[in-house]
């Protein structure tokens, strides 16, 4: 949980930072990193994606085993039934 957290906010912070650089883009001090081949904001947005993907990941890999506890306990409350009846 303390993962997931902290990549968001990552994410957010370079979201921000990706903003800031395309917003100073014409000034002294961030010109040259924007105007290179590779812009400063292109990274800044890719490592913000990365950062969110990574989030999802993290998610995903948490609520797995919860969901799986689920559904066995619904299989075996429909096999306990099945043995009621049959």
């Amino acid at each position: 949980m303390f993962a997931q957290r902290l990549l968001n906010g990552i994410g957010v912070v370079l979201t921000l930072g990706c903003v800031a650089t395309m917003v100073a883009g014409n000034t002294q001090l961030v010109g040259p990193f924007e105007h290179a081949p590779m812009p400063l904001s292109w990274l800044l947005g890719g490592a913000a994606m990365a950062a969110f993907l990574a989030t999802e990941l993290c998610d995903a890999r948490i609520s797995r085993p919860m969901e799986e506890e689920e559904a066995m306990q619904e299989f075996s409350s429909e096999w306990n039934t099945a043995e009621l009846r049959g």
